[in-house]
């Protein structure tokens, strides 16, 4: 009996034994997805992490690759990637000043970074509970960091997640709701908030990027000529849609599961830069689309009644008509300011201006109309009207077609991101000035000339034929001199070559008979003769 007891507590032993060491290799072998409470804290002196159930996501604490100081901060990146992508920060205000800190589940029930001093870096900040036994974290294959309450059941409810508070990165499963936000990094070293925030307002329903509480940059509407770039519908679909089908940007018929998007990011870069980034085949990112895309795709670039234009030395000018608001702050590239008038409008004498090849933001209102005097009449009659376009519609040939329809495109507000299109997607508009500022049929910014006075245009033709008739005398002149010399040069060469052939047959003519030498003086004397007597007819 005392045999069979010992037996049993030595199989007892050795069973513990092999459970702790399988237990123990089990934890070093395979990353861990949760913490529970209490367990073993992740610290930011040690190598540590969560690592989610199908390797995608990664979460432990950091340092930016491009920071030169000791901060540290934790994180959640893509796994094994090439190179590190975090996509979001908890502490990114708060960093480490050194190592001593820990991210645990704390006793009154909430998710915090601690220094070993007791100074709390972050928290989740939830209501303090008496059993936080039930809580627990988990890092999703999503990047989602889901921390809820199991409250004894099988069933959890979720407290707070990282997808309700995103940094500068926004995810499949994320909703881009009026109260979610992308904030960027202050810097490529420094996760700190920075400047430019990304956002859905909801009540022009557009997505929208600010520069503190500027606007940078607005997503564009389809139609007319607006000048801000469209996000591709693919884009938006993802950004809205997080559950059930996808529809197909290019078929009503074909739809697109949100599993499509796993492979997917759209980032906000420090420079305030829209960025959609794809996964290709060979696990490369790939950069699929971004806005702004240059300087006169950022919102109301020139201000007011000034326009861009990236083919010029200076992008931004003034409207025909209009001179900067700020001459200095221009001078100093600042054109924020934008343009104001040179002369009053709502006069008698107002007239237009008519700027080619435009695009320029949303008009007020607009309506069908025959033709393009009554556009015309419909703003010079309401004050303040700054501006029309006639869009006129486009002729079908077919019979069964009907014919599209005459716009009139009005603006009464400020005419604001202006674009000089060049040969892509602009139109004519027309602006409202006085008529000593107009110009007529020019193109976009007042390139085009103003009526000359006939004087002017006179004086002008004057001087230009005066000009060329100097010109081509002067030609005529050198052309003469040079065909003399040509005459004189050829007329030389005639000479000589004459002598030469003379004098040859002549010797020819001594060497060939048997003459006595008084013969061949004579002959020598005849050849002096001859030769002059020939020249002399030349």
């Amino acid at each position: 009996m005392m045999a069979r007891r010992g037996l049993n507590q030595r199989d007892l032993r050795a069973m513990l034994s092999t459970v702790f060491f399988s237990y123990a290799f089990f934890l070093c072998c395979f990353a861990r997805d949760t913490i529970t409470y209490p367990s073993v804290a992740i610290g930011n002196d040690g190598p540590e992490t969560l690592v989610s159930a199908g390797e995608r996501f990664e979460l432990g604490f950091f340092t930016p690759g491009e920071s030169t100081g000791s901060g540290r901060y934790l994180g959640i990146w893509y796994y094994k990637s090439n190179q590190r992508i975090v996509v979001w920060v908890a502490n990114r205000n708060s960093p480490l000043p050194d190592d001593g800190a820990a991210f645990a589940i704390t006793d009154d029930g909430n998710l915090q970074i601690s220094h070993r001093n007791g100074t709390s870096y972050w928290s989740t900040e939830l209501e303090s509970t008496s059993n936080p036994a039930y809580r627990e974290a988990k890092l999703l294959d999503s990047g989602n960091l889901v921390f809820g309450d199991r409250n004894n059941t099988l069933l959890t409810t979720i407290l707070w997640q990282s997808f309700a508070h995103p940094t500068d990165t926004f995810l499949s499963g994320m909703n881009m709701s009026e109260n979610l936000k992308l904030i960027s990094w202050e810097s490529k070293a420094d996760p700190k908030e920075g400047n430019f925030t990304f956002q859905l307002d909801e009540g022009r329903n557009q997505f929208v990027i600010f520069n503190d509480h500027t606007e940078h940059w607005v997503n564009g509407e389809s139609g007319d000529f607006f000048s801000s770039e469209r996000m591709p519908d693919r884009m938006t679909n993802f950004l809205v849609n997080t559950t059930g089908p996808v529809p197909h940007p290019k078929s009503s018929n074909i739809t697109l599961p949100p599993s499509d998007y796993n492979n997917t990011r759209i980032m906000l870069d420090v420079e305030g830069e829209l960025q959609y980034w794809k996964l290709d085949v060979d696990r490369n990112w790939s950069l699929q689309w971004m806005a702004p895309r240059d300087k006169c795709s950022v919102f109301n670039a020139c201000g007011n009644f000034g326009s861009c234009n990236l083919h010029r030395m200076l992008a931004c000018r003034c409207l025909p008509g209009f001179k900067p608001a700020s001459p200095e702050s221009w001078r100093n590239g600042d054109f924020s300011g934008g343009c104001s008038i040179n002369s009053a409008v709502c006069e008698k004498n107002d007239t237009f201006s008519r700027l080619k090849m435009m695009r320029v933001g949303k008009q007020d209102y607009k309506f069908e109309v025959d033709s393009e005097t009554k556009c015309r009449e419909e703003c010079l009659n309401n004050c303040p009207c700054h501006a029309y376009s006639f869009v006129k519609g486009e002729v079908n040939k077919r019979r069964d077609r009907q014919p599209s329809i005459n716009m009139c495109l009005i603006w009464k507000d400020v005419l604001k991101d202006l674009q000089e299109a060049n040969s892509d997607g602009g139109r004519d508009l027309s602006v409202r000035v006085a008529i000593a500022d107009a110009v007529v049929d020019g193109k976009s910014g007042g390139t085009s000339r103003k009526k000359k006075p006939l004087s002017l245009i006179v004086g002008v033709t004057i001087a230009s034929v005066i000009v060329l008739s100097t010109i081509f005398l002067y030609t005529c002149i050198l052309m003469r001199k040079k065909a003399k010399r040509r005459e004189s040069q050829q007329k030389t060469e005639r000479n000589a070559a004459l002598m030469y052939g003379t004098e040859k047959r002549v010797k020819n003519f001594i060497d060939a008979e048997e003459l006595n030498e008084e013969d061949k003086k004579g002959i020598d004397s005849w050849l002096l003769i001859s030769v002059l007597m020939e020249m002399e007819n030349l």
